[in-house]
């Protein structure tokens, strides 16, 4: 707000420099306001027209009524009201004129510059950060399309802003896969920064073998000296390590769902335990459940679930269930942009939105 009111009040003051070059032109009539009705109705013309194009829709319909109505009664009055000649009260009207026109132009030009040299700079530094965002995003989380022996998986985030706080990524290592969804408090470079953190994190436990539950624990422990006090993550995981069971586990997430191919029925894969850094020293567990060939196991970000209608209903996991049943034999990008479809035309995003699918091969 401050920083448009700089930029309007120099487009005002530039825009009176327009009114004073009027009454120079209408110096044979009677002048309205003392000389000054011009120069304070272009300058209130000037100053809507940008409030416009900033967005301040809200103030652009009072400026234009109010200036539109100064317009059709000032017109009449002036062209009715013509003065007869006198050359030491025209000089005088001259001059007032030009020094108005001067002041409205130096003072104007000044405001600008000054808007320029402050509010420019800090618009340059928040382009900077936004184009650094945006290349931590696609570095941290692309879109996710791994097919390897038995599994296939597909998915993306898409982020609210320039950074969102939402992580995916799959991990094939020595005939195992791990699998999982993290949803970062937050927004921006400082999300994305702990987003990184927490990839590394579990990336490195892998590296040492560490089994799923561990690596939520060591993750836990590592969060808390690199964040602020007030961010945590939550996550879901899926871990195959070749047997006919895969190894889940949950912290602050909403289910993951499994579409059970041999008998069509959707089951919800949830635990109750804290999200990640929140608490250091947490004790985290899993669940194993058998599953089948031709499975689907589905991962969100709580952006999805919730996303309210216009009559503030969230789209559910219900209705994710009755897609997912319905479409379960489509390909993974031709399912993933099914339901993305049908959560956007459900409500607005609001929240980041990360879908991961996987399905079994064999």
């Amino acid at each position: 707000m401050l920083s448009r009111g700089k930029f309007l009040v120099a487009a005002f003051v530039t825009w009176c420099a327009v009114g004073f070059v009027i009454d120079l032109l209408l110096v044979n009539y009677q002048p309205l306001g003392g000389g000054f009705f011009w120069p304070i109705y272009f300058g209130t013309l000037g100053a809507a027209l940008f409030a416009a194009r900033m967005g301040r829709t809200s103030l652009v319909p009072v400026l234009l009524l109010i200036t539109a109505a100064g317009l059709w009664l000032a017109v009449p009055i002036s062209f009715h009201s013509f003065v007869s000649p006198d050359l030491a009260a025209m000089h005088r009207r001259v001059i007032f004129y030009a020094i108005g026109i001067l002041v409205g132009t130096i003072v104007g030009y000044r405001l600008l510059v000054d808007f320029i040299r402050t509010e420019g700079l800090a618009a340059v530094r928040i382009q900077t950060e936004l184009a650094l965002a945006h290349g931590m995003q696609a570095t941290l989380v692309p879109t996710l399309s791994l097919q390897i022996d038995g599994f296939e998986v597909y998915g993306k985030s898409v982020p609210s802003a320039e950074m969102g706080g939402d992580l995916i990524d799959a991990v094939e290592r020595d005939g195992t896969l791990l699998a999982y969804v993290a949803d970062i408090s937050g927004h921006g470079l400082a999300a994305g920064q702990l987003m990184g953190m927490l990839k590394t994190a579990v990336r490195v436990s892998l590296q040492f073998r560490q089994q799923p539950v561990a690596v939520l624990e060591s993750a836990d422990r590592v969060l808390p000296a690199v964040k602020e006090a007030n961010m945590y993550a939550t996550i879901a995981l899926l871990s195959f390590d070749g047997s006919s069971e895969v190894e889940y586990s949950l912290s602050g997430h909403p289910p993951i769902l499994h579409y059970r191919a041999p008998t069509g029925d959707i089951a919800r894969l949830a635990m109750e335990q804290l999200p990640l850094g929140l608490m250091p020293g947490g004790r985290y567990s899993s669940r194993r459940v058998s599953y089948s060939a031709r499975d689907l196991f589905l991962m969100i970000s709580d952006g999805i679930s919730e996303v309210p209608n216009e009559n503030d209903e969230e789209f559910g996991l219900d209705r994710l269930e009755h897609l997912l049943r319905k479409n379960a034999a489509q390909p993974l990008p031709q399912l993933w942009e099914l339901i993305m479809s049908e959560v956007k035309r459900h409500g607005v995003q609001q929240d980041d939105q990360t879908l991961l699918l996987l399905r079994v091969r064999t």
